[in-house]
């Protein structure tokens, strides 16, 4: 996952590269009752189904779709106008946002230079999108996704105002916070938590070394991890097991409320845009 910085003359492109972070192993079946142990008989025995929510990444494929169709059309434009219309008018370039184009601390997240930066980046979605929409809901995952955008944008903006950067990367880092405070609120119920957290760990660092390169824009990278850790730390989906009398069973369900969700998503929406105004 890595932020592709352009030519100011064209208006540089963000790329960011992201890796395949979360392939956790698959769950491992039990043997036959006649193969185990005592102790897990009796383990076994006291077993009961727990009903998982699996809610179909919906938002996650919308995005992809709506960013490939956009570069799509960056790539028409370029063709027939010989401009790239999009990125010219939605890059983040400092100076024009200080004029008043504030669209363009949301647009870069749908912009991108390449079509390796947009298959990278796609991809990246794919992969985390498939694990966090389900444990937040459509509607609180697309929220987070345009808040860690917007945020990594403004990072950019006020720490390296004169590059102009496009690219999902800003979204993607928040991402990844979501996915390690997802385990982490959850360590319970995951298997190989250490493994997991030391997965995310080296995923952040790597990118964030990659991101140091020439022609990376590090500081949307940063400012997208930083919004998604303090959105995930105060109200990242918190497990726990209830009766479900309706299906006869027992269920997850987050226990942080849809209220707390959205107090810290206007929390960390208003401490990014201060620091935007803040520089204007």
């Amino acid at each position: 996952m890595n932020r592709l910085v352009v030519d100011s003359a064209a208006f540089p492109e963000e790329h960011r590269f992201n890796s395949d972070l979360f392939n956790s192993e698959p769950e491992k079946i039990p043997a036959e009752p006649n193969t185990l142990s005592e102790e897990e008989k009796q383990e076994a025995s006291r077993r009961v189904p727990v009903r998982i929510p699996n809610a179909k990444p919906i938002v996650t494929w919308i995005l992809c779709g709506v960013t490939v169709i956009i570069y799509l059309i960056q790539v028409g434009t370029q063709q027939f106008m010989g401009t790239d219309l999009p990125l010219a008018l939605g890059a983040k370039y400092g100076p024009l946002i200080r004029l008043g184009q504030w669209w363009r601390l949301f647009t870069p997240i749908f912009l991108h230079g390449s079509i390796l930066h947009i298959l990278f980046n796609m991809y990246a979605l794919i992969i985390l999108g498939r694990e966090i929409e389900p444990a937040y809901g459509h509607r609180d995952f697309l929220i987070f996704y345009l808040i860690t955008g917007f945020a990594g944008n403004v990072f950019s903006f006020v720490f390296s105002p004169q590059t102009v950067s496009v690219g999902a990367s800003t979204s993607l880092f928040g991402l990844i916070a979501a996915q390690g405070f997802l385990i982490y609120h959850n360590k319970k119920f995951i298997r190989n938590y250490q493994r997991a957290i030391n997965n995310v760990i080296f995923v952040v660092v790597i990118n964030l070394v990659l991101g140091m390169q020439s022609g990376i824009d590090n500081w949307g990278h940063l400012g997208g991890l930083i919004s998604g850790v303090i959105i995930a730390f105060l109200a990242g989906p918190a497990w726990d097991i209830r009766i479900n009398s309706s299906q006869n069973g027992l269920e997850l369900y987050d226990k942080v409320t849809p209220s707390k969700r959205l107090i810290a998503f206007l929390l960390t929406f208003l401490l990014f845009a201060s620091l935007a105004f803040a520089f204007r």
